[in-house]
């Protein structure tokens, strides 16, 4: 019993782990990239990382999209132009 306890607890804090969550959820950075390309009408190539924040509930890129620099947030097990994350969380909250 004391074993399936520990085994059971060592699972559940992979999974909730933020990179592990990214991966089986499918906000990968691959993602993040195909997500803006559509969102912004800018082939993939043109897209470039610049800075990333990631943390257990979420992360921030900062991005270079065809020259201009664009903040998008992930939010649950999507992404978000920051302007448009943040509006969402305010609605939500009052």
């Amino acid at each position: 019993m004391r074993k399936l306890i520990i085994s059971a607890f060592v699972g559940l804090f992979f999974i909730s782990c933020g990179s592990v969550k990214r991966t089986m959820f499918g906000t990968t950075e691959k993602t993040l990239i195909k997500t803006v390309s559509v969102e912004q009408g800018c082939e993939k190539e043109n897209i470039e990382i610049i800075d990333s924040v990631k943390g257990l509930h979420g992360a921030t890129y900062s991005l270079d999209v065809c020259g201009d620099r664009m903040v998008y947030k992930e939010v649950g097990s999507v992404f978000m132009e920051a302007s448009v994350a943040d509006k969402k969380v305010e609605e939500l909250t009052n």
